[in-house]
C-alpha cells in the first residue's frame, strides 16, 4: 500500500479528475463523501470552496491523496460492494492516522490500472475553520502506511524486489539499482562479515571502510560496482556500517584492517567522483590486495 499527496490550489480540476465518470477507462465511482454536496462535480467543488472561504489567506488547502494498492492484493478488491468497502474502510483509517479528521473529504475509485487504488480529496480547512498541518506528512505517511498494510495484512513488496520497471530508470539511476540490488541480494544470504565479503566479490562488487580524518576509527562503508560507487548509508538504511555491524556483528572481531590499506589522496593519481571515491588508475597494480580496503574520508 502506497500513498501519494500532492498539495492544490483549486479543487474544481482535481474534483473532475478524481470523480470523472464520463471517462470509460477510469469508470469512476464515487465511494464515499462527507461534508458536499455531491449531487454532481460542480456542487462537490462549490462545498469544498466555501469552506475555504473561512481562511482566504490559505493559497494551497487542497489535498489529493492517490491510495494504491499491489496488484497482488485485487482479490482483496474485488469489483463489488465488498471491495469497495474495504477499500474505504482503509482510506478512512489512513485519513484518521494522518490527524485529517472533522473536514469534507470524497473517495473515489478508479478501475484504469492492473493495481486497485482510490483518490481522496480533502478540504485543508477543517469545519470549524482550523488549518489541517501537513507538517513532517511524508514521513508520518511512509509509517501509516506500513502500518495499515501490516494491520489489513497486505502484500509487503520485497525490499530488494525485482518487479521495478527497470527500462525506465536513468543510466544513474541503473547503476544504483543494480548496485543496491546485488549488494542486499548478499546481504539476505550472508551470516558473517567472511560471508558477506566473499558474496560481494563474487559478484564483483568491491569494498571499502571510511575513516574519520586523522584516525583509524571506522565511520563508514561504501559499495562499487562497475566504475559506480556510493556509500553504504546512501545505497540503503540496511546497508549503513552501524546496520551492517548490528546485522553480520563487529567488524573488527572478523577482519584485521590496517592503517597502511587507507587510499591516500595524492597530487599525481585518479580523479574524485561525485561519491568522493578514487578512481585510481594503477587499478590494474592492485589485483593481489585485499578486495576489501578502508579509505581515509576526504571533505
Amino acid at each position: 500500500m502506497i500513498a501519494k499527496i500532492k498539495t492544490r490550489a483549486d479543487f474544481r480540476g482535481i474534483v473532475n479528475y478524481a470523480n470523472d465518470q464520463k471517462n470509460k477507462k477510469k469508470s469512476a465511482t464515487l465511494l464515499a463523501h462527507e461534508g458536499v454536496c455531491a449531487i454532481n462535480n460542480k456542487t462537490i467543488a462549490d462545498s469544498f470552496q466555501i469552506q475555504t472561504s473561512m481562511r482566504p489567506k490559505v493559497k494551497s488547502p487542497v489535498k489529493h491523496v492517490s491510495l494504491a494498492f499491489s496488484p497482488q492484493d485485487t482479490v482483496r478488491f474485488p469489483n463489488d460492494e465488498k471491495g469497495n468497502t474495504l477499500m474505504v474502510e482503509i482510506a478512512k483509517k489512513w485519513m484518521e492516522q494522518m490527524g485529517i479528521r472533522n473536514t469534507q473529504y470524497i473517495i473515489t475509485r478508479h478501475h484504469d490500472t492492473e493495481h486497485p487504488h482510490c483518490h481522496i480529496v480533502f478540504n485543508r480547512i477543517d469545519n470549524d475553520g482550523n488549518l489541517i498541518s501537513d507538517s513532517n506528512e511524508r514521513i508520518r505517511n511512509a509509517k501509516v502506511c506500513r502500518a495499515l498494510t501490516k494491520e489489513y495484512k497486505l502484500y509487503f513488496a520485497p525490499k530488494n524486489s525485482k518487479a521495478r520497471n527497470k527500462s525506465r530508470l536513468r543510466p544513474h539511476q541503473l547503476r544504483k539499482y543494480n548496485l543496491r540490488s546485488s549488494t542486499l541480494d548478499a546481504l539476505a544470504a550472508s551470516r558473517s562479515w567472511h560471508d558477506f565479503f566473499h558474496m560481494l566479490k563474487e559478484k564483483g562488487i568491491d569494498v571499502r571502510f571510511n575513516h574519520a580524518e586523522n584516525s583509524d576509527n571506522i565511520r563508514g562503508i561504501s559499495f562499487c560496482m562497475d566504475e559506480f560507487s556510493i556509500a553504504g548509508s546512501k545505497l540503503d538504511s540496511d546497508l549503513s556500517f552501524n546496520r551492517l555491524c548490528a546485522t553480520l556483528g563487529n567488524v573488527a572481531t572478523e577482519l584485521i584492517v590496517q592503517p597502511h590499506q587507507a587510499i591516500v589522496p595524492s597530487a599525481g593519481g585518479g580523479t574524485n567522483n561525485e561519491q568522493g571515491w578514487r578512481d585510481d588508475k594503477s587499478k590494474d597494480n592492485q589485483r593481489n590486495e585485499p578486495f576489501y580496503k578502508t579509505s581515509k574520508r576526504r571533505r
